[in-house]
Formats: C-alpha cells, structure tokens, sequence
C-alpha cells in the first residue's frame, strides 16, 4: 500500500477521526437537525387542522347565517302577509259599516219621505176635503148641518172617486 501512497497508520487515524466525526455531527447537529424538521412538521400539520377547522366553522357559521337570513325572510313574509290579511279585514269592517251606515240612512231617508208623502196625502186630501164640503154647501146653497155629515160627505165623495179611477 506504499506505492499507492497509503500509509496504514495514517489510514487507521484517518478512518478513526472520520468515525468520530460522523459521530460528533450526528450527535451535534443531526439531530437536533431532525427534531427540529420535525417539531416543524408537527408544526405544519397542526396549521392545516387548524385551517381546515376554520374552514370548516366558517363554512357552518356560512350555513347558520343562510339559515338565519331565510327565517327571518320567512318571518318577514309572513309579517306582510299578515298585516296584508289584516288591513284587508280592516277595509272590509269599514265597508260593512259604511254600507250599514248608508243602508240605514236610506231607510231613514225612504220612512221620513212616506211620513212626509203621507202627510202631505192627508194634507191634501184635507183641504181636498175642505174644498168638496165648500163646494157642495154653495151648491146646495145651505151649510151641511154637523162635522159627522161632513166626514160622511167627503168619504163617499172620496170613495167614489177612487172607484171612478181618477
């Protein structure tokens, strides 16, 4: 191994301080090399639970929210279909009023129209009366004797009028 330049002494001390070498890195910084990458790693993998966690509350937090938006959408709808059920009832009692208010004021109006019609009837038929009797004393060129004669008087007068068809 002399002609190849190698001395066994210098070999042997060069294999021992290349082993002790290998053995001071590994010890030194190998591994405290690996625990580092895999403190790293633990490290990694725990943010990516982490962030999938946060997706995954955002994304239910999402669907709450959507829950929520599509009650109250429900509830609001159902707040303006009643209050639209109720004004419609409203308008419907101040219609019935309203028509029972003009229903009874035709009434009143149609009752107040006969008792004036009747009265004007009974008015007329009075001085229609009052008129007959008139007439028959200047025909008869004296005064009918009593108030009973006169009645007699005018309600045949009356009635004979009526049966004539004027």
């Amino acid at each position: 191994m002399d002609k190849l330049g190698i001395t066994p002494g210098l070999l042997v001390s060069q294999i021992v301080n290349f082993l002790l070498l290998v053995v001071i890195l590994r010890l030194v910084l190998y591994k405290p090399i690996l625990n580092m990458l895999a403190q790293r790693k633990e490290r990694i993998a725990q943010s990516m639970k982490d962030a999938e966690r946060a997706s995954a509350a955002a994304q239910e937090a999402e669907q709450e929210k959507a829950k929520i938006l599509e009650a109250a959408r429900r509830e609001a709808q159902e707040i303006r279909a009643q209050a639209t059920r109720d004004a419609e009832k409203i308008a419907q009692e101040v219609r019935s009023r309203a028509e029972s208010e003009v229903q009874d004021i035709r009434m009143r109006a149609q009752a107040e129209a006969e008792k004036l019609a009747d009265a004007a009837l009974a008015d007329a038929n009075k001085q229609i009366a009052d008129l007959a009797i008139l007439a028959t004393e200047q025909l008869l060129g004296h005064e009918l004797a009593n108030r009973k004669e006169q009645e007699r008087f005018v309600s045949e007068f009356l009635a004979e009028y009526k049966g004539s068809g004027a």
